[in-house]
């Protein structure tokens, strides 16, 4: 458990806890009221609840008031015309056509784990869409399959970018990687699922500079296998001229069949080994457990 005072992501003491059944038919309705289409209410309802229920409260139902705004100023599109871009074999790019950035990716990981199953791998980048918000989300749709799941979530790469919330101007911003490793039954699954912005601190660069300059660099790597390689350089995806300006990022999920690489048995037993040997780490200093 993380101390308090450092985590974005511990559930408040003054809240009151509500049926989970409750909670997503109401964000439901929030939405069906908006009006967006019923499944992308429901769809976005159970995604964010999701969320929730691992404990990312940053990227669950706090996020309802963001998104409906967002709806209400026109800045995001409420009945999307999701659209395939290019398809290959194991590939394939969408566009969100200006929407809720989780109703274009959930059908990307979904494609993407359809693909792996078929083929033993599946990649399918997205453009020109709103928020995602938590990439794990993505990733567990893929763990669920048995398979390895990585989401990446970026920029939009139009001429014109928002420097105010980088780092030093270094046009990176802040986003999310999740990487997900299936387990066997003894261990849970890995899930790595983050940010990958560092806070800038005057004092920790001047002591360990690398920290901040790899933060950097995962960040590119984000943006340019999202926003890059989804294509939000070319003409009709410039953030300066498109219809919804909300709709200013990008993704990309990947899905990997275990069984094409090695042998799936002895694959889980690995990962049980180190998921294993994880939880017996000596925590940190102030934190009360390693995992």
């Amino acid at each position: 458990a993380a101390p308090r005072e450092q985590s974005m992501n511990v559930p408040p003491q003054d809240g009151l806890r509500v049926p989970v059944d409750d909670l997503r038919e109401l964000v439901r309705g929030i939405f069906a009221a908006v009006p967006i289409p019923p499944e992308h209410a429901a769809l976005v309802a159970e995604l964010l609840v999701d969320t929730e229920l691992r404990g990312v409260v940053s990227h669950g139902v706090r996020q309802v008031e963001r998104y409906v705004r967002a709806y209400q100023r026109g800045a995001t599109n409420p009945r999307p015309h999701l659209r395939v871009l290019r398809e290959g074999p194991a590939t394939a790019a969408l566009s969100g056509d200006g929407g809720l950035g989780m109703i274009v990716a959930k059908q990307a990981m979904d494609l993407a784990v359809a693909k792996a199953q078929d083929l033993g791998v599946g990649v399918v980048t997205t453009t020109y869409h709103d928020h995602v918000g938590s990439s794990g989300k993505y990733v567990r749709l893929a763990l669920r399959a048995g398979l390895i799941g990585i989401s990446l979530s970026g920029r939009n790469a139009a001429p014109d970018y928002d420097l105010s919330g980088t780092l030093h101007g270094s046009i990176q911003g802040s986003p999310p990687l999740a990487f997900g490793f299936p387990a066997g039954q003894g261990q849970p699954e890995f899930l790595l699922d983050m940010a990958s912005h560092t806070p800038w601190d005057e004092e920790c660069f001047r002591r360990m500079p690398q920290v901040f300059i790899k933060a950097i660099g995962l960040s590119h790597v984000a943006n340019i296998l999202s926003g890059t390689l989804g294509g939000q350089m070319l003409p009709q995806f410039d953030r300066r001229h498109v219809p919804f300006q909300g709709a200013d990022q990008s993704g990309f999920h990947l899905a990997l069949a275990v069984e094409r690489f090695t042998d799936a048995e002895a694959f889980r037993a690995d990962m049980d080994r180190l998921m294993d040997q994880t939880s017996r780490m000596r925590p940190l200093p102030g934190f009360e457990e390693s995992t």
